[in-house]
């Protein structure tokens, strides 16, 4: 790889792979809100906003049309009572999660299949469980939502050169959670270290061609003890 598209590059896993591929001499295009701190090339845009996202597309477009890779890691967390859901919260959640990925790929789609470029989706393990203890329908409404799009876009891009993979991780130390909820820092410990997710996207990426890993689950050892 020479360049990816990165959305969700600032932080969390995100940031973890932006500075893997930094490290290797891969460039990155940081697709979000605000630059990482890494050096990369930036796009500025807010994935819940219809004309920002428009923007970013032609600025991809006109300006980092050759590249190697797009990476949707961008996520929106939601945690809290369904009664409490408010509509603004639900169209943010789906927009960052869902609605934004499907439809930059959508627009990008040529550009892909010229590059010959691999999709990366990072979807969650959230999207693979049905006993779901947490008060989150609308992260895990939205990421179920991402992975049946990711399995389409395989099939969609399965009569070209480009490979479409879909990862689904489990709970990495990141700000993700806390954000939301600061109870959860007792199992930030717990939590697998984002980097180690990087470098399994970077590996997969790296991989001849003809090898196509369509769909990666990767859980933490919840009774592991060092």
């Amino acid at each position: 790889m020479k360049r990816v598209i990165l959305t969700g590059a600032n932080d969390g896993l995100g940031a973890a792979f932006g500075e893997l591929c930094i490290k290797n001499g891969v460039e990155v295009v940081a697709l979000g809100r605000h630059k990482p701190s890494y050096e990369c090339e930036f796009v500025e845009v807010d994935l819940r906003n219809d004309e920002q996202i428009e923007h970013a597309i032609e600025e991809v477009k006109s300006k980092y049309s050759k590249f190697d890779a797009f990476i949707n890691c961008a996520g929106a967390m939601s945690l809290g009572k369904l009664s409490d859901i408010s509509l603004s919260e639900a169209k943010d959640v789906f927009m960052v999660n869902s609605i934004a990925p499907i439809y930059l790929v959508s627009k990008l789609h040529d550009v892909i299949v010229e590059n010959k470029a691999d999709i990366l989706n990072v979807v969650s393990i959230m999207a693979t469980l049905f006993d779901i203890e947490l008060d989150s329908v609308l992260y895990t409404g939205s990421k179920w939502g991402f992975k049946g799009a990711s399995y389409n876009l395989e099939a969609e891009f399965s009569k070209t050169p480009c490979r479409v993979i879909t990862l689904n991780p489990g709970g990495m130390n990141t700000s993700l959670f806390r954000k939301y909820d600061n109870a959860l820092d007792h199992m930030a410990d717990e939590w697998m270290n984002p980097k180690d997710i990087a470098d399994i996207m970077f590996y997969t990426l790296n991989l001849p061609k003809q090898v196509e890993v369509s769909e990666i689950t990767i859980t933490r050892k919840t009774n592991y003890k060092d």
